[in-house]
């Protein structure tokens, strides 16, 4: 149960110079919610996206007490879908930091997704190539290498008025060239000698934002360990010098 008569989440200053995105996935609300709560002092944002699926859009509402919330719903259909898709939460009132869109959906699409967004706070955010797709696999699905493809997507999102892209540590440093002002997310991260479970292009906190990125993803290296805050004040501290 939230306690409204007291504030939880952190100073807004605080929110800014934190750059970790905690991946809250593969959990049920009920696992999630004291996790989050001991993790709101230190101005994570809060991203959902299986959860989203079974406990709806509210899950927004819900979890900002807590901290920003990113909706990784990565809609990709047919322009006039993804329009009605996010008209839900402009309707609703449920505005989180950002939602994401597949760039392979085209720029039409995410032209529509900006459209409907435009005028209110959330971020539409255009996922490029997949952290768990390698070279071999990449060219199975694009016929083309990783960073071909991620500098083509992110030229056609570009082109469609995105807010930021979403990549791999290896893309980065290329995407920050092309754009010195779009919010760069950069999944696929992880702190040296971390298990990189299923994600193939990965790199080191400290790297990704040295190579551009404006934030980094954090989910089962945060959320597995025995002291989720403790992790996370170390990697600011030890890995990115932020206090």
């Amino acid at each position: 149960m939230i306690d409204h008569t007291k504030p939880l989440r952190c100073n807004p200053e605080v929110e800014k110079k934190n750059p970790i995105i905690i991946a809250l996935d593969g959990k049920s609300l009920a696992e999630i919610l004291p996790i989050v709560e001991k993790l709101c002092g230190t101005g994570c944002i809060l991203k959902v996206n299986d959860l989203a699926f079974f406990e709806g859009m509210k899950i927004v509402s819900r979890l900002e007490p807590y901290g920003r919330v990113m909706l990784d719903f990565k809609c990709h259909d047919i322009p006039n879908t993804v329009s009605n898709t996010l008209n839900q939460l402009v309707k609703n009132k449920i505005l989180p930091w950002a939602v994401t869109v597949h760039a392979s959906g085209g720029i039409e699409m995410m032209k529509k997704a900006v459209e409907t967004l435009r005028g209110y706070p959330t971020k539409v955010l255009a996922v490029t190539v997949l952290t768990s797709l390698n070279e071999e696999s990449c060219g199975k699905v694009y016929s083309s290498n990783p960073t071909d493809q991620v500098k083509k997507l992110a030229e056609m999102a570009y082109v469609a008025g995105v807010d930021g892209l979403v990549c791999s540590p290896k893309e980065v440093s290329m995407l920050r060239e092309i754009s010195p002002e779009l919010t760069l997310v950069t999944p696929g991260v992880r702190s040296p000698g971390a298990s990189s479970d299923d994600q193939k292009r990965i790199d080191t906190p400290k790297s990704a934002l040295e190579n551009g990125a404006t934030h980094i993803v954090m989910g089962r290296q945060i959320l597995g360990a025995k002291d989720p805050v403790a992790e996370v004040k170390r990697v600011l501290k030890e890995e990115l010098n932020i206090y």
